[in-house]
């Protein structure tokens, strides 16, 4: 018995270690094929633009081409449900929003969850605002508030999603306001709703910047915690003590990732985000930050998760 449990006992260290060296091999090899990138949206969109000027630098680190597949819809979920079911080998990544993670779960709609993926890039964050026309009675968000609550006045918001809607909720649930909701589809959308008067304000990711910088809007607070790029002097939404919703855009994998490929793809993916060609694309567009790696995104995560419970909480959803 005991020469059968010694030899028992050389066979599976000989396959554990075979495992590790096969472990070992697949990680020194890669990338040996070319790298699916998960876009969360539909082509032709800033998100796009991104992902497209992130491939190039990223195709010269790897030495792989890398392969854009659109999955647009449902905030990102469409792309996240199909990349978390792919294998953990580094060879799929998904390009979608922190709020696709940490957000979209909590909405009970989705059949993941923020712990099912490996982290690996937050490359941008939105100048996400919320934005009126010039020549309303107010200057700001507070003074927004204020002239409603004085004038008995119900403000028409202009929601682009169930994020944005759940901070009005809370707004009006704070200070006894009526807000209410009209649903819009897109940036364009929103800007010509604003500026034909069928709406009172409303949320931008960016389109808004061109009319502040000619005159025609302004920005009433910054939906996050964060200065905003093109308007640094804008109040944010935690300054002024309601919940914020910082919107970033980030690249994530299945969960499980060998150690070795994420460090190999997180490294490309900063250097690639690093790079002049990018950086020139985001800064132009005032989304440029300092980009996030592994540690710092998922970190980012589960802050952003945690505020949009306290958005959920504060509306009374």
């Amino acid at each position: 018995m005991k020469r059968v449990n010694t030899l028992l006992k050389k066979v599976l260290a000989a396959g554990l270690s075979f495992g590790l060296s096969a472990s070992m091999a697949l990680a020194e090899d890669y990338p040996s094929k070319p790298i699916e990138m998960v876009i969360g949206f539909k082509p032709g969109g800033f998100s796009d633009a991104m992902a497209r000027k992130l491939s190039e630098p990223l195709t010269k680190a790897l030495g792989q081409p890398i392969v854009h597949t659109y999955m647009g819809g449902a905030g990102g979920s469409i792309a996240a449900t199909a990349v978390k079911g792919k294998d953990a080998d580094g060879y799929t990544v998904v390009v979608a929003t922190s709020l696709t993670f940490a957000f979209n779960p909590l909405q009970g709609e989705v059949t993941y969850t923020k712990d099912d993926y490996d982290y690996l890039l937050t490359m941008a964050r939105f100048e996400t605002s919320f934005v009126s026309l010039a020549d309303k009675p107010w200057t700001d968000l507070p003074s927004m508030l204020e002239h409603a609550k004085s004038t008995g006045m119900a403000l028409k918001f202009g929601s682009l999603g169930p994020a944005d809607r759940l901070q009005a909720e809370a707004i009006s649930k704070a200070t006894g306001v009526v807000i209410i909701p009209i649903p819009v589809k897109g940036g364009a959308n929103m800007m010509q709703n604003i500026l034909g008067g069928h709406v009172d304000f409303g949320l931008s990711g960016g389109p808004h910047v061109k009319y502040v910088k000619s005159g025609e809007m302004i920005v009433l607070a910054a939906s996050g915690s964060e200065p905003l790029n093109a308007t640094p002097d804008a109040p944010t939404m935690s300054s002024l003590g309601y919940p914020a919703v910082s919107y970033n855009s980030v690249i994530a994998a299945p969960k499980g990732l060998p150690a070795d490929v994420k460090m190999e793809l997180e490294a490309a993916l900063l250097d690639a985000a690093n790079s002049t060609e990018f950086q020139e694309l985001v800064q132009g567009r005032y989304v440029g930050i300092t980009p996030m790696g592994a540690d710092d995104t998922a970190a980012s995560i589960d802050t952003i998760s945690n505020a949009m419970e306290a958005v959920i909480n504060a509306s009374g959803s």
